[in-house]
């Protein structure tokens, strides 16, 4: 399918699409960056005015993506709401795990409408505490494409039950119940003069990956397992396999590196620095080019740099063999055990790979 303009191109919209993906996955923002924010409701003050502060920062929430929308539900069933986003860059799905309050109690009320629809949305709901009244409506949207939880969530602090809960349905109808229990949930059918007690099992979600585990996602590499067997180039021109430069006794640092990178050009002399001290620990610093435009280039590179620690360079072989996707994304270094078995991943180049790199070679307090 093709698009016309107004000067007689003619594109087609897939590309346009291509284009759209390449320009967000290389972290453009529609918003200037723009952070997202989260407000904790503090209840009323003195002056009887209800307070709010800022927890983005603490949550974790006050992400730099354009974001699409977000959803409030209670994933994990533990009595809290937690957060999930999404971003008009779609590379990525955010879900922030709620762990705030976990010594509160909480109602949490589903609803079944009959005349008023199954869904029974517009269903007002009040839930009389010792703090005050709190109400909240059953709606069927919430922002983009998104829905809430359907289920509401009442918080009620310490208290041991609701003194009383009433729904309000769209036609008009009032239902009362008194002395609901705290830490239950309840389900409310249109018609009926009780309510039901529901068992929700309680579930755990998978805490946040590790910088390690976003690097290792990239990699075709296990930690615990042995490398792949490849053949390497030598500064000198000659061959050999990966495996024969492991040492008996004896880690290696294999840093991943490229000449076109420009971190890699910072990394490196900090590496050169750091070269003896990781040898008397026993660790052996190789550096792997991927550059695929022939040694010279690299021997070039590392005379301008001043780079004596051995380097060997793997291809585009070698390259599929290590990175999961077709993206290299350099620098990254592994540490390997002497049978060639993965220990630890540093990636990028940080303050904080620079403390890596510093604890490695036993300068722990820098």
């Amino acid at each position: 399918m093709t698009q016309d303009n107004s000067s007689g191109e003619t594109r087609d919209k897939g590309v346009l699409r291509q284009d759209q993906s390449q320009l967000l996955g290389k972290g453009f923002s529609f918003s200037g960056y723009e952070r997202d924010t989260l407000f904790l409701n503090l209840g009323k003050g003195e002056s009887g005015q209800v307070k709010y502060t800022d927890i983005s920062g603490v949550s974790g929430i006050d992400h730099l993506s354009d974001g699409r929308a977000s959803v409030f539900a209670d994933f994990d069933n533990d009595g809290d709401l937690d957060v999930f986003m999404t971003t008009i860059q779609g590379h990525a799905h955010l879900l922030f795990r709620n762990n705030v309050g976990q010594s509160n109690n909480w109602l949490r009320v589903a609803i079944t409408g009959n005349e008023s629809g199954r869904d029974g949305f517009g269903a007002v709901v009040r839930v009389k505490t010792s703090a005050g009244l709190l109400t909240k409506i059953k709606s069927g949207g919430s922002g983009f494409q998104s829905q809430h939880d359907p289920r509401l969530l009442f918080g009620l602090g310490q208290d041991a039950l609701a003194e009383w809960v009433e729904i309000t349905w769209p036609n008009g109808r009032v239902k009362r119940f008194t002395n609901v229990p705290a830490g239950s949930s309840i389900l409310l059918e249109e018609g009926r003069d009780n309510f039901e007690l529901v068992k929700e099992a309680k579930t755990s979600l998978p805490n946040p990956l590790t910088r390690e585990d976003q690097l290792l996602r990239t990699l075709k590499l296990q930690k615990g397992r042995q490398l792949p067997a490849l053949t390497v180039t030598r500064i000198d021109g000659s061959r050999t396999d990966l495996a024969t430069i492991f040492k008996p006794g004896r880690r290696t640092l294999i840093n991943l590196w490229a000449t076109w990178c420009g971190p890699c050009a910072r990394e490196m002399p900090e590496l050169e620095r750091l070269a003896p001290q990781l040898r008397a620990r026993g660790i052996d610093l190789i550096g792997l080019s991927i550059d695929t435009e022939g040694i010279n280039v690299v021997k070039e590179f590392l005379s301008r740099r001043k780079i004596t620690y051995p380097i060997i360079n793997i291809g585009d072989q070698g390259i599929a063999h290590i990175f999961a996707g077709d993206d290299a994304t350099v620098p990254i270094s592994v540490l390997i055990d002497e049978r060639g078995r993965l220990l630890q991943v540093i990636g990028g180049w940080s303050r904080q790979t620079a403390r890596e790199f510093e604890a490695l070679a036993g300068n722990k307090n820098k």
